[in-house]
C-alpha cells in the first residue's frame, strides 16, 4: 500500500508544479497523517466508553457501532499474555487502550483510581472476582496471588511505516525488501481518505472523487501493459 500512495503523492505533487519531495519528508507526514487518523478513531471509542458509562450502551470493543469498529479492529491484538515482574504484570509498549485484561479466563474488573482500588483490595477480592489497575505502564492486579496466566486484549499505536528504496541511474526505486521496510498501518478501506490528508500535509487540497479517478486510470494501464506483455 505505501508505494501505491508514494506515487499518487509524486503523481499529483508534479502535476501542479509542487516538485519532488524527498522519501524521508513522505515517511514524516504519511506518519503524522496515520496518528492523525487513529486519534481519531480513539476518540471516536472514548466517546462511546462516555456512553458505557452512563449506562447508555453495554461495554466492550464488540458493542462499538459496525463503522468504528472495522476501522478499529485493525489495531486489535487479542489475548497477550502479559509477563510478571514482582509486584505488577508489564504492559506492552504499545498499548493503547485496554479491550478486557482476563485471568484463566476470568474478566479483571479495571479500577479507575488508586483510592478505588484500595477500597476494593481492603475487601480482599478473590482469584474468582480479581481486580487491577493500569499505572503507566504495569498493571496492579489483585488477590496477590495472582502472578501469571493474565492476558490483554487491546488497540496497539499504529506501526510507523517506512517507504524503503534504492537509487537506480539516480532515481529512487521501491525497495520492499530492505530489512527496514514498514508498510502503512491502517485498514484498507482508509486508504483514500488517508491521502486526501497527505496531500493536504503537503499543502495540495483534492477531492476524493480525483484520488479515484487517478486509481482506475492506473489500473487500465496497468491492465494494457500486462496484455502487451
Amino acid at each position: 500500500m505505501i508505494d501505491r500512495i508514494f506515487k499518487t503523492t509524486k503523481f499529483f505533487l508534479n502535476t501542479e508544479g509542487r516538485g519532488n519531495f524527498r522519501p524521508e519528508d513522505f515517511d514524516t507526514v504519511l506518519h503524522n497523517k496515520v496518528l492523525e487518523k487513529f486519534e481519531e478513531n480513539f476518540y471516536d471509542v472514548n466517546q462511546m466508553v462516555n456512553r458505557q458509562n452512563r449506562g447508555l450502551i453495554n461495554g466492550g470493543l464488540e458493542n462499538i457501532p459496525d463503522k468504528i469498529r472495522e476501522r478499529i479492529q485493525h489495531y486489535i491484538t487479542p489475548d497477550e499474555p502479559l509477563t510478571y515482574t514482582t509486584p505488577y504484570f508489564n504492559l506492552p509498549d504499545n498499548l493503547h487502550y485496554f479491550d478486557t485484561v482476563e485471568y484463566n479466563g476470568v474478566i479483571i474488573e479495571l479500577l479507575k483510581s488508586n483510592r478505588e482500588f484500595k477500597i476494593v483490595e481492603m475487601a480482599n477480592p478473590k482469584e474468582e472476582y480479581p481486580i487491577g489497575l493500569k499505572q503507566g505502564t504495569i498493571l496492579k492486579v489483585r488477590p496477590s496471588t495472582i502472578v501469571d496466566n493474565v492476558t490483554v486484549s487491546y488497540l496497539r499505536k499504529p506501526v510507523r511505516a517506512k517507504w524503503t528504496h534504492i537509487i537506480s541511474n539516480g532515481v529512487e526505486m521501491f525497495d520492499d525488501g530492505a530489512t527496514d521496510f514498514k508498510d502503512v498501518d491502517i485498514h484498507p478501506s482508509e486508504e483514500v481518505d488517508l491521502i486526501l490528508r497527505i496531500m493536504s500535509g503537503f499543502g495540495l487540497n483534492l477531492k476524493e472523487q480525483d484520488i479515484k479517478e487517478y486509481a482506475k486510470r492506473e489500473e487500465a494501464e496497468n491492465f494494457n501493459q500486462e496484455k502487451t506483455s
